[in-house]
């Protein structure tokens, strides 16, 4: 999925976990999905090969809201030498909420319905 494609703007964030085995992160939100009926319904957007997370966002009482979401474009890195190289190439985008910025690098997303 391009996250371009993807309107999140007054999405509320839930909770953040991370599976360490499969190597992904998932948000869980309360996603807008008729803005005309003012209907918001849980959905996980899913991050997956994510080699880093950041927060920075001040002290908040309450659930942040997506604002916007930019998409800063590939980033490469690289890690050990020699015979113990190894590089990828990873989407980077900010996740701006009104408690702050997100910061995730990760190889693709989806967005999902949670299972009942």
């Amino acid at each position: 999925m391009n996250i371009d494609d993807l309107d999140c703007h007054d999405a509320q964030i839930l909770s953040v976990t991370e599976n360490t085995q499969d190597r992904f992160v998932d948000f869980l939100l309360d996603f807008p999905t008729n803005w005309d009926e003012n209907i918001f319904e849980l959905r996980i957007l899913r991050f997956t090969e994510v080699i880093s997370y950041n927060i920075d966002q001040m002290p908040f009482s309450g659930k942040p809201a997506i604002l916007e979401i930019i998409n800063l474009g590939q980033v490469n890195k690289s890690w050990g030498s020699e015979r113990n190289y190894f590089e990828v190439i990873r989407t980077k985008i900010e996740i701006q909420t009104n408690a702050g910025n997100r910061i995730i690098e990760y190889k693709d997303c989806s967005l999902l319905i949670p299972s009942t």
